[in-house]
């Protein structure tokens, strides 16, 4: 597992990650999606966590869009 530092900046969350000595910033959405990924949760959860968090219509696809933070998450290595 990756060292890294976790941090609350203005609305955002800034992951530092040791290894690489790379820093991300996640806005709130980014951050939610990246929490619960790492307790467990899947797509169809997150959609529903998301949905209720933000207020998203129902209509409103979101598992696209949460597989896509997904991948580029762990293509930085932090999932």
């Amino acid at each position: 597992m990756k060292a890294v530092i976790e941090k609350q900046v203005g609305p955002n969350w800034m992951v530092y990650d040791a290894d690489d000595d790379a820093v991300h910033v996640l806005n709130p959405t980014a951050r939610m999606i990246y929490e619960l990924h790492r307790e467990g949760m899947g797509v169809a959860a997150i959609a529903e966590a998301l949905r209720s968090h933000f207020q998203v219509p129902p209509e409103k696809v979101l598992a696209t869009d949460i597989e896509k933070v997904i991948q580029d998450l762990s293509a930085r290595g932090l999932l």
